[in-house]
């Protein structure tokens, strides 16, 4: 008897929370009174009998479409008026947003939207006792207005579709409410705000108060950390082309992510937009597709530069005795470079993760749902820099904040490092051996995976890319060779190049000088023989996977070697795909090398002029924050879209400018309250006054360095008097304290 009533109790539950959808929708559909307020509802939903009849005539998918979410909001003020108990608020309720399964449709976009009470949900739509409801309704004589037997027709037209194409509901408008995380992100951000507008006003109008800041002071002025920022004759002029590429190559992620964003949303239009008759099928879509490379770039980079800083700094003899590697040097190595990136990265996650839900609301706004719980699980993975490993098998679209996954290779790479530099003490030759073996080692096993597994690196080629994002994309075995080419560079400058003259020597110690032109140290003709194949490599990685977007796009769940013709599968075997996956990286970055072989040295021509110019030192040194942040600001903005997007290359362009400019402007602001103040603290907390890296330095006394001053400025014609106009004395020996040299 205890079962029994238990039982009965549920069933008792099951009738209720079925009867307050199912009276709300009777009422209103028999009312006079709420005849205005379902208009509004019924004009605001999708018909889904056209979208009935179109189910089998389109080859590339069904038209996006979600109804109108702001119209449907209407409605709830007339029925207020209109007086109806049962019904006091209206929610939009998207059609194949997701499948049954709880995961994105493979289709992608929607399939219709209906203007619902809120009382009726996702589970009630899906339910058995719905369906029979509709039918026992229309069939009936209830007394139904003419509008309310075509909305509540819709309705089962619309479930019936939803059975025809196992697609689910998403209902509301998702909006998220602040926890005490969140209150203390957004107070942590008020503080930060606060101290650089106290430090820089102090500066400006209190200095007496602005000294009892302390370091804080200097750590958080706007205007040391601006001119710092806008300063573009502290670089080393060999390797300015490196700007050039850093920046070209954050622009070249937001418009891949800005592609994958607006792609998982939707278009109204897909066939506008998808192979084989969309904008997508082109050649110029292949920068598009090719964007992925500006990650390797970064690899490249980060490998060049790491090595480069590095192995100076171990052969740095102004102490008389060579540094050593051993415990305590891989330790600070290891700890600042921790330092110099976590906080900045950590607060980032906080804004993705207890932020950016709160900014907004909408029928798309569902997706935060399972950013926001992929970092209630595994937020503790990024600081650690291990999310690109934990958990294993999930690609970087189930990590908390997805795009970290390059931070986590990086400093993965960043710490096997002193290996390669350990071996390059020991033997330059067996050094170049070993960093050639591990990149052809990882190139063979990244194909061989790929043809077992049939991976695809083909952005249209569905399940294949599913399974390489998962197993491959994000590796840092697979990952490593761009990093390690870098690296390779490094000892072959190192290796070959001349040792700066004595006079270079002095023109970088000496702030305001800029050293003057170089000779090239290549014959020209052997210079533009180097150009000319790196940027053939570079072409052939960009365009020479069109063959494999010239058919209709797979489904997430669909093998581009099926039955259905999708993807590269018409065009490509599974080993050609292997090949793509696992030789593009490597060719991308030999390409990269070759380039910047010549860029050093002055000889690469225009290309070298692009990559040279100044235009491109503000964007680089931005390019950490804009990179933390440009997902960020394309969820907030394209996730609070009420309708799908429509394509067109202007439009698309237009977006893009957008984001970027966005991105632009808030790796401004975070490098001005975070991480330009934290790398000002670091410097000044791991170093005391005179020493550099714990080594001692010499300061020249005020008579030597009026002398140096002016021995400079006899030798640069025409800009006599340049040094003490721009530079105090004070400045200069600052400068040379924190100088090569």
């Amino acid at each position: 008897s205890h079962q029994g009533s238990v039982a009965g109790s549920a069933l008792e539950k099951a009738a209720a929370w079925m009867l307050a959808c199912t009276e709300a929708l009777a009422d209103i559909a028999r009312s006079p009174d709420a005849r205005d307020a379902l208009s509004i509802m019924h004009d605001s939903s999708t018909k889904s009998a056209d979208e009935l009849s179109s189910l089998n005539s389109l080859g590339i998918g069904f038209p996006c479409k979600m109804g109108d979410y702001d119209e449907c909001s209407a409605a709830t003020a007339l029925l207020t008026s209109a007086g109806l108990g049962s019904v006091k608020e209206v929610q939009m309720c998207v059609l194949g947003l997701l499948g049954k399964s709880g995961l994105p449709r493979p289709e992608g976009g929607g399939l219709g939207g209906l203007c619902l009470p809120t009382s009726c949900g996702p589970e009630h739509l899906q339910s058995e006792h719905f369906r029979k409801f509709l039918e026992e309704t229309l069939q009936s004589d209830m007394g139904l207005t003419d509008i309310g037997e075509r909305y509540l027709t819709n309705l089962k037209d619309t479930v019936e579709l939803s059975d025809a194409t196992s697609a689910a509901f998403t209902c509301g408008s998702h909006a998220f409410k602040p926890d005490n995380l969140s209150v203390l992100v957004a107070a942590l951000t008020i503080v930060l705000l606060f101290l650089l507008a106290m430090s820089t006003v102090t500066e400006y109008w209190f200095p007496r108060l602005h000294q009892q800041l302390g370091k804080l002071g200097p750590a958080f002025s706007a205007r040391r950390n601006l001119n710092r920022l806008f300063d573009t004759g502290r670089r080393r002029s060999e390797f300015r082309c490196l700007d050039g590429l850093r920046a070209l190559s954050m622009g070249w992620v937001v418009l891949g992510h800005e592609l994958a964003f607006e792609g998982t949303i939707g278009y109204i239009n897909p066939f506008a937009v998808f192979p084989p008759t969309g904008a997508l099928s082109g050649w110029l879509a292949q920068i598009l597709f090719s964007s992925r490379y500006a990650v390797d770039t970064f690899f490249f980079i980060s490998g060049f530069l790491v090595f480069y800083s590095a192995t100076n700094y171990l052969n740095d003899d102004a102490s008389g005795t060579k540094n050593q590697i051993d415990g305590q040097w891989v330790l600070g190595y290891t700890l600042k470079r921790w330092l110099r990136l976590t906080p900045t990265y950590m607060f980032s996650i906080l804004l993705w993760w207890k932020i950016a839900p709160l900014l907004g609301s909408g029928p798309l706004w569902f997706h935060w749902k399972t950013s926001v719980g992929l970092c209630d699980d595994f937020w503790w993975t990024n600081p650690l820099y291990i999310n690109n490993l934990v958990p294993f098998g999930q690609g970087e679209g189930r990590t908390c904040f997805f795009h970290g996954w390059y931070l986590a290779n990086d400093f993965q790479f960043y710490l096997i490092t002193p290996l390669f530099l350990l071996t390059y003490q020991r033997s330059r030759k067996w050094a170049a051996a070993l960093i050639v073996f591990i990149v052809c080692s990882s190139t063979v096993a990244a194909f061989l995976a790929a043809k077992s597994s049939g991976w695809s690196a083909a952005d249209l080629d569905g399940a294949a890319v599913a399974e390489y994002d998962r197993f491959g994309y994000i590796m840092p075995y697979f990952r490593i060779p761009a990093y390690l080419i870098g690296i390779l560079l490094a000892m072959a400058w190192l290796t070959f190049h001349p040792k700066l003259t004595a006079q270079a020597q002095m023109d970088q110690m000496v702030p305001g000088m800029r050293e003057k032109p170089r000779q090239g140290r290549i014959d020209p003709f052997m210079a533009t023989v180097i150009e000319t194949l790196a940027l053939s490599l570079l072409l052939l990685c960009v365009f020479g996977g069109i063959d494999a977007d010239q058919y209709k796009p797979c489904a997430y769940t669909m093998w581009p070697q099926g039955r259905v013709a999708c993807g590269s599968g018409p065009e490509w075997d599974t080993t050609e795909r292997a090949a793509y996956a696992s030789l593009v990286k490597p060719t991308w970055s030999v390409g990269l090398a070759l380039l910047c072989w010549v860029a050093f040295q002055g000889q690469a021509g225009i290309v070298g002029w692009l990559l040279n110019h100044d235009a491109w030192v503000v964007p680089a040194r931005l390019s950490f924050g804009m990179y933390l942040l440009h997902p960020l600001i394309i969820n907030v903005w394209f996730q609070k879209q009420t309708q799908f997007f429509r394509w067109s290359t202007v439009d698309f362009m237009l977006r893009f400018f957008g984001v970027l400019t966005g991105t632009y402007i808030a790796s401004i602001v975070l490098y001005l309250a975070l991480e330009s103040p934290c790398g000002y603290l670091l410097k000044h907390l791991r170093s005391a006054p005179g020493k550099r890296n714990g080594a001692p330095i010499s300061l020249p006394d005020p008579g030597e360095l009026s002398s140096l001053l002016k021995k400079a400025e006899e030798q640069i014609p025409g800009e006599r008097g340049m040094l003490h106009k721009k530079h105090s004395l004070y400045h200069s020996v600052e400068v040379t304290t924190e100088g090569t040299k």
